[in-house]
């Protein structure tokens, strides 16, 4: 029997993840969660097979997540749940640990598949995902979008693409702002923009935003 647990923010998810696997033979949820403390705390205690998250977290940062769990849990895999779009967070959070990637929008039996694909083999990556990277191996923009941006630069586009300003970022991601300012001249940088709109419009046409 495969163990799983959930961390997602939204208890309304919680109920809809139980049913997903409630008649289920070999996987059994064995716990969900809110608050990464409560994670924590139960992982000291349990030992389960795989960890869902939802990348969009309250108060925590998905990548500090995935590292405090893999260093000490190294077993439990983990597999990001959330509706963002993979084309551009699904890498930096595989690098980080992840072992797979699902959307939201996906079937239970696709979640079945993914769950018991990164227990058995150690990582999922979906069909069309693998498409799309082959699609874009040729085109050296999009090569550079999936593989230069570091897990804190994607955590900082992602809450500039939601307009946050310098101080909201730096107390979401306990940073200063001198440190953020930093971490938007990488971003444009590498994006090969000139300011904050340009970067903006940049992740529209990337699909990013």
């Amino acid at each position: 029997m495969i163990k799983i647990a959930l961390l997602d923010p939204h208890p309304v998810v919680h109920k809809g993840f139980k049913a997903f696997f409630r008649k289920n033979d070999n996987i059994c949820v064995v716990n969900t969660f809110s608050k990464t403390k409560d994670l924590y705390q139960f992982l000291n205690k349990i030992s389960i097979d795989a960890l869902v998250i939802e990348m969009e977290l309250a108060h925590d940062s998905v990548f500090k997540v995935i590292e405090t769990v893999k260093a000490k849990h190294p077993d439990t895999s983990i597999v990001i749940y959330t509706s963002l779009p993979q084309t551009i967070y699904s890498i930096s959070l595989l690098k980080a640990g992840a072992a797979g990637y699902l959307s939201k929008e996906v079937n239970r039996k696709v979640i079945v598949e993914a769950i018991e694909r990164v227990v058995e083999n150690g990582y999922y990556i979906t069909s069309n995902f693998a498409n799309e990277i082959n699609d874009n191996i040729y085109h050296k923009k999009s090569r550079n979008i999936y593989e230069s941006l570091s897990p804190r630069e994607v955590e900082v586009l992602k809450l500039l693409i939601k307009g946050k300003r310098n101080i909201e970022i730096s107390n979401s991601l306990k940073i200063n702002q001198k440190t953020v300012n930093t971490y938007k001249t990488r971003l444009m940088r590498k994006l090969e923009v000139e300011n904050p709109v340009d970067l903006y419009q940049q992740t529209r046409n990337y699909n990013l935003a």
